[in-house]
């Protein structure tokens, strides 16, 4: 087998690299970036140059700490962003199919899991990593709703630390 060769998809990932603060986020009324205590971190590694490794801390809601790590990469043979993510408040793996949107700066990662109004049903779920420039990014995350459009639940805003 021979080793794969870096493509602009790969170069696109590597974006991430580097440390991040959460800035703003919704759901969290008294989130502050500026205290230790309440401030949400990201650090992304590469791993060669073809995937990345983020990690993630901060508090949840009811003040427990939380850990989260993805994994992002191109698999030039499927033609699509692979990936997972993992988090310390669920025992759930999550696989991401994800593409690049028009803009070019946009990454979409699609996975499936558990409804959240219903356990028993399945749900398809977005993550969309937005690059407003190369210090600041956003994120969001929505679930399909029965009409086929998204609903987000969830927004960050991320700058490089």
């Amino acid at each position: 087998m021979q080793p794969s060769t870096p493509r602009d998809e790969h170069r696109f990932l590597q974006r991430l690299v580097g440390d991040w603060v959460v800035t703003a986020t919704t759901g969290h009324a008294e989130y502050d970036p500026s205290k230790p205590d309440t401030r949400w971190t990201e650090t992304v590694r590469s791993v060669g140059d073809l995937w990345v490794v983020g990690e993630s801390a901060g508090p949840m809601p009811d003040g427990s700490r939380a850990t989260m790590v993805i994994t992002l990469g191109f698999d030039a043979a499927l033609g699509h962003y692979v990936g997972t993510w993992i988090g310390s408040m669920m025992d759930r793996l999550w696989v991401y199919r994800g593409w690049v949107e028009p803009d070019g700066r946009t990454l979409t990662l699609e996975a499936e899991g558990p409804d959240f109004d219903d356990p028993a049903k399945t749900a398809v779920y977005r993550d969309v990593i937005a690059f407003v420039d190369d210090d600041h990014r956003r994120f969001s995350g929505s679930v399909r709703r029965p009409d086929g459009s998204f609903q987000t639940f969830m927004t960050h805003d991320y700058r490089r630390a």
